[in-house]
């Protein structure tokens, strides 16, 4: 099981929700530091665990603007590529996913991008 910081969790023993504060080391394995409501911190063991909610963090009026970009980005290797297709004398199918394919190209990039500086998560 992966798991982030501030990823909701529930404990199966007493269906108790809570949020992961950190792993603890035990000589019998690692142990998820579970944060209860009160500020009571429970330690759980990863098979005890379910995942109900991932954290993640608001987007940002930078985000949005960049996000925007990339999709115009798309849009323009998406005319690019169809453009050049039918230049070639391709048929209709063949110009169709040259643009697909532009397009995905460049969002398959972005989201690349998004999963390699996202949050961090730590196998228990």
């Amino acid at each position: 099981m992966q798991l982030a910081l501030g990823d909701v969790v529930r404990d199966r023993t007493d269906l108790a929700l809570g949020t992961v504060a950190g792993v603890a080391n035990h000589p019998g394995g690692s142990l998820v530091a579970v944060c209860l409501p009160g500020d009571a911190v429970r330690l759980c063991p990863p098979s005890d665990l379910d995942v109900v909610a991932r954290y993640a963090r608001p987007v940002t009026t930078r985000q949005g603007v960049i996000a925007l970009g990339v999709i115009l980005l798309g849009f323009v290797g998406a005319y690019v590529g169809s453009d050049c297709a039918s230049e070639l004398g391709a048929s209709w199918p063949l110009v169709v996913m040259s643009g697909l394919g532009g397009y995905t190209a460049v969002t398959t990039a972005y989201e690349w991008a998004l999963r390699l500086t996202g949050p961090r998560r730590f196998r228990v």
